[in-house]
């Protein structure tokens, strides 16, 4: 093959490669960090109902109405689950 012509086809895959990589980068969605689950002590953990959803939810308490309680979700059944702050995000323990 003409040397030229090897080199133009080599142009035309690198600009091939780049475009792709641009419209991947481009179209590629960073997962929100979502706050509902944030804390720094225990008092930031709520349990009742999530306040836009209404379902029963645990996590910051800025996310909770604990007006709205869901005793078995929130207690468990037979009441040994507390909701705490451990490694900064509200779990049921």
């Amino acid at each position: 093959m003409d040397k030229k012509l090897i080199e133009f086809l080599v142009l035309v895959l690198i600009v091939t490669i780049v475009a792709g990589a641009i419209s991947f980068v481009r179209n590629y969605e960073i997962p929100q960090v979502s706050n509902e689950r944030v804390c720094n002590a225990d008092a930031d953990c709520a349990c009742g109902v999530h306040k836009t959803s209404g379902d029963c939810f645990y996590g910051n308490r800025n996310y909770v109405n604990t007006a709205r309680q869901c005793p078995d979700f929130c207690r468990g059944i037979s009441g040994h689950l507390e909701i705490k702050c451990v490694n900064n995000k509200c779990v049921q323990a």
